[in-house]
């Protein structure tokens, strides 16, 4: 067909969405990636909002490239054509949804700072997040995997391992996110949690969470929500048991790594 280069309808329709499902791939990768430190004790904190920057970056260059493809469409046929019309469709409904994911990414681009994930020093006195900055990292999240889901991508699937990992008890790991002081040894407990599970894992325990989950008041169990986690507790509360899924604590450590507020000022003298 002339109007197409060549090429049928179902190809050139198939090039635009091979475009948008690598914009949405890119956004996998996140998951898979960044989002949950995966193997990366080195990771700062604000790395993960560079990372959801740079990632809105790819996705508005996507657009562009889903924009071309339908204006040269349009230029070697009739504009109002059907071929040009369904091509221009499919591009405008890409473009809309890659829109959206790219303005949540933005909103998240300031995310952290240069601490390491899993740090705690030694006169740390415990650790509040912000509720405000808490609840937009949340709500962001989710509208990310919404924007996503509703264009097809599959929804993260949630994961059944606990703290305990290959033998090894991993539950101290949880104090990280004590309101009380944590001590400085549970950083690397941390990091091995995170390590343990994905970040699809993690995601889903976070998009499962609601925002008007409570902090722990009594000892965390299979149950407690990356929400929960992430509200903090006492580090009693918090380390318990082994029973908590992994993902649902990693999803605590990512949701606070927007800010926090000491619950009280080091020790001086």
């Amino acid at each position: 067909m002339a109007a197409t280069g060549g090429s049928s309808l179902s190809s050139v329709l198939m090039d635009v969405g091979r475009s948008a499902e690598n914009a949405f791939y890119s956004f996998l990768e996140l998951l898979s990636g960044t989002l949950g430190f995966t193997a990366k004790s080195t990771t700062k904190k604000n790395d993960v909002g560079g990372y959801f920057n740079s990632l809105g970056v790819k996705l508005g260059e996507a657009s562009e490239e889903l924009e071309k493809v339908a204006k040269k469409s349009e230029g070697e046929g009739a504009k109002d054509g059907p071929i040009a019309v369904a091509i221009r469709s499919a591009v405008d409904t890409a473009k809309t949804t890659l829109s959206t994911l790219k303005t949540h990414l933005e909103s998240l681009k300031d995310i952290g700072d240069d601490k390491v994930v899993g740090w705690a020093e030694n006169d740390q006195q415990g650790i509040k997040p912000a509720d405000d900055g808490l609840n937009k990292f949340f709500n962001a999240l989710q509208l990310i995997v919404k924007a996503a889901t509703d264009a097809g991508v599959l929804a993260p699937k949630a994961g059944n391992t606990t703290l305990t990992v290959n033998g090894v008890d991993n539950k101290d790991g949880a104090k990280i996110l004590a309101i009380d002081k944590p001590g400085a040894a549970v950083g690397d407990k941390a990091t091995l949690i995170v390590s343990a599970v994905s970040g699809e894992e993690m995601l889903a325990s976070i998009v499962a969470s609601k925002d008007s989950d409570q902090a722990l008041g009594a000892a965390a169990d299979g149950t407690t929500t990356a929400m929960s986690f992430a509200k903090g507790g006492t580090k009693d509360n918090l380390s318990n048991a082994n029973t908590p899924k992994a993902a649902a604590v990693a999803g605590g450590i990512a949701l606070t790594t927007k800010t926090h507020s000491k619950t009280s000022k080091p020790k001086t003298g």
